[in-house]
């Protein structure tokens, strides 16, 4: 069976990549404004619940790196198989990446059930945090499998070039998210008050429905998914995907795994800081969320293109989206900058807090030009295959550079110490990453 692969192979290419990229990036911003609007419930829950926040951020990251690495590798491989034309083959990677997902994930959560005191105390965590935690946990494994369903879907349909379906799921997952949570954590109505626990169960409810959603697409709209989900040659598709996948979820955990080390140094500060850092990187998630955009539209545009052999379209979309991911670093940065106290006193009324998360939007944001470079010029590698370069920079980002130079320099700048080893470390990643990708397609 072949298919009209015209869609991304021919045209301009500013004009495709502003197509593919404002459904990605709409959709994100419902997320990411979802992911805020839960921050200022959860402020007025108090410090502790903030802090509970600031712990619980980089071992949600570090799972939800898992499942966004097999879904980029999925995204990556049916892409170019897309680009080549045979949709008979991409509905059988497509089924393979989808079981092969839901096996991964099933296993993590598992593994994290058990283990949630022992990570959050070596972490750090104790008291009336510790316990928030606990409870919350709880709640976001069981219903991790609901979240992978969504996003492993979403790849799917993304690696044909439609980028509208996935916008609208997530879209529709961030309003419904926003309209259950205040009646799970304060009690509204019939519910009970569940506090910190009730922003993990309302995100559950809604990924649970959306997943049902997700599957009805990919069944009956895309027609993506095949009824047998074992054949002989699954190992050698989940070989195929984990080939990127793999190096990319490894790659993802790095950060995470990273951001649980500066949450220690923080935590060393004190629980304002580690309040105040949770609530800094939910600002720079929606601050930064149209890099992640742009690096996805050009992750599929790449795959299709480099799958169909037009090699000279790929160097193009890339060039294209790091100068647009350019321009916006600098914009948000002076938005940042200028708003940084308004902004600031959204989310937290404690003067310690404030101060430092005003520290935070005033400093790490005049690197996001650099840390913007870096996301296309990885997103363009990884569309065509090559995820260990990705691998590298971000093993060189977060552990050889900002750790080290955060331990340093939080023990003799405290908090101010952190942040600058952070903008410090993307400004020379940026610079490493443009020079390497240079001569990355010849």
């Amino acid at each position: 069976m072949t298919i009209d692969r015209k869609n991304l192979l021919e045209g301009g290419v500013a004009p495709h990549l502003r197509r593919l990229v404002l459904p990605v990036m709409l959709g994100t911003l419902a997320i990411e404004a979802f992911r805020i609007i839960d921050t200022l419930y959860i402020s007025r829950l108090g410090t502790s619940a903030l802090a509970a926040l600031g712990f619980v951020m980089p071992v949600v990251m570090f799972f939800m790196g898992i499942i966004y690495g097999l879904s980029i590798g999925n995204m990556s491989v049916l892409s170019r198989v897309f680009g080549e034309g045979d949709f008979n083959k991409v509905r059988r990677l497509a089924t393979d990446s989808f079981v092969l997902t839901v096996v991964f994930v099933f296993v993590f959560a598992i593994t994290g059930y058990f283990l949630i005191d022992p990570i959050f105390r070596l972490m750090g965590a104790e008291g009336e945090t510790l316990q928030m935690i606990h409870h919350y946990m709880i709640v976001w494994y069981c219903g991790m499998i609901f979240l992978s369903i969504v996003m492993i879907g979403n790849s799917c349909i993304r690696a044909t070039g439609d980028t509208r379906i996935p916008s609208i799921i997530m879209t529709s997952a961030a309003v419904i998210n926003i309209c259950l949570d205040p009646f799970l954590i304060f009690g509204w109505g019939i519910f009970p008050k569940m506090g910190f626990q009730g922003a993990a169960l309302s995100q559950i409810a809604t990924y649970s429905l959306m997943s049902a959603v997700s599957l009805y697409f990919l069944i009956f709209r895309k027609r993506l998914l095949m009824s047998v989900l074992f054949h002989r040659g699954s190992v050698e598709s989940w070989k195929r995907i984990l080939h990127v996948g793999f190096p990319f979820i490894i790659s993802n955990l790095l950060v995470p795994l990273a951001l649980a080390v500066i949450t220690w140094i923080a935590a060393g500060l004190g629980k304002e800081a580690v309040a105040a850092l949770g609530v800094s990187m939910r600002i720079e998630s929606i601050s930064v969320m149209i890099f992640f955009s742009l690096g996805a539209s050009v992750l599929i545009f790449t795959g299709q293109n480099f799958g169909a052999g037009n090699y000279g379209r790929v160097s193009e979309i890339r060039n294209i989206a790091a100068k647009y991911a350019q321009i916006w670093g600098f914009m948000i940065a002076v938005v940042l900058w200028i708003f940084a106290e308004r902004i600031s006193l959204f989310f937290n009324d404690d003067p310690l807090v404030f101060s430092l998360v005003v520290q935070y939007l005033r400093i790490v944001p005049i690197s996001y030009v650099a840390f913007g470079i870096l996301v296309i010029y990885n997103a363009a590698l990884i569309g065509m295959g090559r995820p260990l370069p990705a691998v590298f920079l971000n093993l060189l980002r977060a552990f050889a550079l900002y750790v080290p130079m955060a331990w340093i320099a939080g023990k003799y700048y405290g908090f101010t110490g952190i942040l600058l080893a952070l903008a410090l470390t993307n400004v020379i990643i940026g610079i490493i990453s443009h020079l390497w990708n240079k001569k990355a397609i010849s």
